[in-house]
């Protein structure tokens, strides 16, 4: 996070210019609009909550399960798209449902939701099974 602010600012500052932007009017414009601030500060912010959130989500399931939600997250804005194309009457805005393009893409999700599925069903059995075995002593603890 810090490495990337720092890193991004001093590449911003040296070629801002070059690249058509001008640091110091980006600076007055930042000045002039307390809302384009608040936002400069609460994206990041927003992104660092929402990296907590993943860090524990990782911890109680499994790295496997959190790229699987980063996945579904597609899958809702893929959905929001296609309502927003069929709902708002514009052709401009959204996505339309393409033949087979979209049929693809829903396979797509549905063998990743399958995968889920499987996935839980058997870590399910396998802690069930490893439950369910007694504790055996070995010969070398004191008893």
């Amino acid at each position: 996070g810090m490495f990337g602010l720092i890193f991004g600012l001093l590449i911003y500052i040296c070629f801002g210019e070059k690249l058509g932007e001008d640091p110091m009017a980006t600076i007055a414009i930042l000045q002039e609009d307390p809302y384009m601030s608040a936002w400069i500060v609460g994206l990041p912010f927003l992104f660092l909550v929402t990296g907590i959130f993943n860090i524990k989500a990782t911890e109680v399931t499994s790295s496997m399960t959190r790229n699987v939600w980063k996945n579904l997250r597609t899958l809702l804005v893929w959905i929001a798209a296609l309502c927003i194309f069929y709902m708002s009457g514009n052709s401009d805005i959204g996505e339309a449902w393409l033949m087979p393009g979209s049929f693809y893409t829903l396979i797509g999700f549905l063998t990743m939701s399958g995968g889920i599925v499987v996935y839980y069903w058997h870590k399910k059995n396998e802690i069930e099974a490893t439950d369910a075995m007694p504790l055996q002593r070995t010969d070398h603890e004191v008893v």
